[in-house]
């Protein structure tokens, strides 16, 4: 699992490749023919077609890629294995694992023209800020944020009558240079957080497929001639076992992690993600297997034991355990029926 973000302050789209094998739509990094025919087929059936994830530090792009996506709003979690053990989602699609490790590409937003805005607020106050076409509106909001010495969480900006949807870019709305923007307090008692809706060598490890789990993947809200594909980088990386780990570095490598069995004896919990809206995104890994079901066909191998149980630790959608007041904690209480179980 890979979180987004850190330093980032604007979009960015990021392919992810499993062996030169697109995680997403399950077509190969160098396209052929017959992708651009399996395209055409799914815009006929009027399916999505995306390809990527964008990463938006507005918090309402994708947070984090578990797995292939194999389902709409369900994805198959990435698990490293021997390269050259037919595994491997590259060798399951390509027959082969010629490529292994994963690859990933980056395109960046275009900045788009240099402009000043007017942001003003509703107490009189106004100040002139430098911003691009381009940025997002969280962008804009994080300056004005710090000028003001609001917390971010506490306003929103109206433009022309409509409240700005802060994922989006200003271009959208046609802001340009010398429009007024107005900073509007929310008025809930200090405002509310709202959660927004990747040849064969020893010891090389693939990107296999695991369970199914819940995610969708986010749909691209930016129009196509905002991405500056001419700025896109690429980079490899490649997986490597426990004994190569000693012989690449020289130093043993880390301890393996705990099992299921010992996880569950601790106590420790799994945590849950409130449910995305299904995107209609996901990929032709009809005949992609999971690891479990491989080693079961191959081997006779019982997957994980289902006895095991786990405590759940509910987040809200942007990995974060959510405030609750205590009139929601009262709620949940009356909603479980303990109180009636008490008397």
């Amino acid at each position: 699992t890979a979180k987004a973000y850190g330093s980032i302050s604007h979009p960015l789209a990021v392919r992810v490749w499993l062996g030169g094998i697109n995680a997403i739509s399950g077509e190969p990094l160098v396209e052929t023919l017959a992708t651009a025919l399996r395209r055409a087929k799914l815009l006929q059936e009027k399916k999505a077609i995306q390809d990527y994830v964008v990463v938006d530090p507005a918090n309402q792009g994708q947070l984090w890629l578990d797995g292939i996506a194999k389902l709409n709003g369900k994805v198959m979690q990435f698990v490293a294995v021997p390269s050259g053990s037919g595994y491997s989602v590259e060798s399951q699609i390509s027959n082969i694992d010629s490529v292994s490790g994963i690859q990933i590409s980056i395109t960046p937003i275009k900045p788009g023209q240099s402009i000043s805005i007017n942001i003003q607020r509703l107490s009189g106050a106004g100040w002139c800020f430098q911003a691009f076409e381009n940025d997002t509106v969280y962008k804009l909001m994080l300056d004005a944020a710090k000028h003001f010495k609001l917390p971010v969480e506490q306003f929103y900006f109206l433009f022309s009558s409509h409240r700005l949807d802060k994922r989006l870019l200003l271009s959208h709305y046609g802001i340009k240079f010398g429009s007024t923007i107005n900073l509007v307090l929310n008025i809930t008692g200090g405002g509310v957080i709202q959660n927004p809706n990747f040849a064969h060598t020893e010891g090389e490890m693939g990107i296999a497929a695991g369970g199914l789990i819940k995610q969708s993947i986010l749909a691209d809200p930016h129009p196509k001639a905002a991405w500056d594909g001419a700025k896109t980088a690429i980079f490899n990386v490649q997986l490597l076992n426990a004994e190569s780990f000693r012989k690449v570095t020289g130093t043993p490598a880390p301890p393996s992690p705990i099992t299921a069995e010992r996880y569950a004896d601790a106590g420790l919990p799994f945590f849950s993600i409130p449910a995305e809206k299904p995107s209609g995104i996901n990929g032709a890994f009809s005949d992609v297997k999971s690891v479990a079901f491989l080693d079961k066909e191959k081997m006779g191998k019982k997957t994980m034991d289902r006895h095991l149980k786990f405590r759940t630790v509910e987040l809200d959608q942007t990995g974060h355990l959510g405030f609750r007041s205590v009139a929601e904690l009262e709620a949940q209480v009356k909603n479980l029926g303990i109180l009636s179980q008490l008397r």
